[in-house]
């Protein structure tokens, strides 16, 4: 750094110098090829400034943005209401999903990462899963996607066109194509959408990620389920982002021996 300044000192004064001899007349002729000599340094110690500066860019390692800090909803109580639940109804814990069909990392999150935690946890009767919608203003499809994914419920099947519109979020346009693709009742799945049957519905699962502050998707609690109330949760700890299986896991273990 300090051979950087020095040079671009250097330079400054020999600009001064050149312009101060060349504005006087009849200067030597050894002076001008000095003052030309002169120049040609400027532009070989301007390339090597270019040099040094390319060469410490290299050398600074890039920041790397936060990772998201998890959100307290330790004791935190809260009911799932008649929301899809998959698992097993002995499972005392249960891990809650809040997303929007239009974002790509839930997107990504679902193709990857999910088919993990349904493996070791839901189908282990470890983990019961449930997914409440939280389709975000800048996603002007995940609304009408949302109420889709219940439309298709009265069908039994959710889970079906949940797994199939996070694997093609590019044909959200046309609703219709997942159910065609899925064998649905197409006039009833259509009456659901022109009806908006799920329209409040999905609006009561906004309100519940704006009251537990899941400002971002996807967005995760793990809590434990209510013996006596299948739809209530109390939260134990919270995850965020699409993060690979290993940090739900780290997660999901120190959240189930740490409560049983």
């Amino acid at each position: 750094m300090q051979r950087i300044m020095k040079s671009t000192l250097l330079i400054v004064s020999l600009f001064i110098l050149n312009i101060s001899l060349f504005a006087q007349e009849n200067v030597p002729d050894n002076i001008k090829t000095f003052l030309e000599d002169l120049q040609k340094n400027q532009q070989e110690m301007r390339l090597e400034l270019q040099e040094i500066k390319s060469l410490l860019s290299r050398l600074t390692p890039p920041k790397t943005p936060n990772a998201p800090q998890p959100i307290n909803v330790k004791d935190i109580e809260f009911e799932i209401g008649d929301n899809h639940v998959m698992g097993s109804g002995n499972a005392e814990f249960i891990l809650v999903e809040f997303t929007d069909y239009e974002c790509p990392f839930c997107g990504r999150y679902v193709r990857e990462t999910f088919p993990e935690i349904l493996k070791e946890y839901v189908d282990k009767d470890i983990l019961r899963y449930t997914v409440i919608d939280q389709p975000l203003p800048i996603h002007p499809k995940a609304e009408k996607a949302a109420q889709a994914a219940h439309c298709a419920g009265d069908q039994g099947k959710f889970w079906e066109i949940h797994k199939l519109m996070m694997a093609q979020q590019d044909s959200l346009d046309d609703l219709s194509f997942y159910a065609r693709a899925l064998d649905l009742n197409i006039s009833g799945f259509e009456d659901c959408l022109t009806t908006e049957k799920y329209k409040e519905k999905v609006s009561n699962n906004m309100a519940l990620a704006r009251r537990l502050e899941i400002a971002g998707v996807p967005g995760f609690i793990i809590g434990r389920v209510d013996s006596q109330n299948p739809a209530g949760v109390k939260g134990i700890s919270s995850v965020r982002g699409a993060l690979p299986f290993s940090s739900f896991q780290k997660e999901i273990e120190a959240a189930t021996s740490a409560n049983n």
